[in-house]
């Protein structure tokens, strides 16, 4: 499973729709607390996070809780302005062909940004 965050923004519409999506995404695998020094930590309003099999997956769930809110305020309909669903990589740690491309490129912008003698 890979470790996925969602960030969002509901436009506003009679009947909760904000209270009744993140209730439709904790059904669908998303939540919003995360272990921090082993304690929990809420996030911010608009921010969930969820473990998935790949980014599809992540984007399915967060489709079926918008389908899962918006029936329960009907007639009303969830409406999502933006939304952004990206992979979380732990802290401080980059795959080891990023750390290559890190060292390639930092190496190459110091050679061209070195006054020439």
């Amino acid at each position: 499973m890979k470790h996925f965050i969602a960030t969002f923004d509901i436009e506003t519409t009679p009947g909760e729709p904000r209270a009744r999506f993140v209730e439709a995404a904790f059904a669908r695998g998303w939540s919003n607390m995360l272990l921090i020094a082993g304690q929990p930590a809420q996030l911010p309003a608009s921010t969930l996070i969820g473990d998935f099999r790949d980014l599809e997956d992540a984007h399915r769930a967060f489709d079926a809780a918008i389908d899962d809110a918006s029936r329960m305020i009907a007639p009303a309909k969830i409406s999502i302005e933006r939304r952004y669903i990206v992979e979380r990589i732990p802290a401080g740690r980059l795959k080891a062909p990023r750390r290559e491309w890190v060292k390639v490129n930092i190496a190459r912008l110091k050679r061209l940004v070195r006054p020439k003698r």
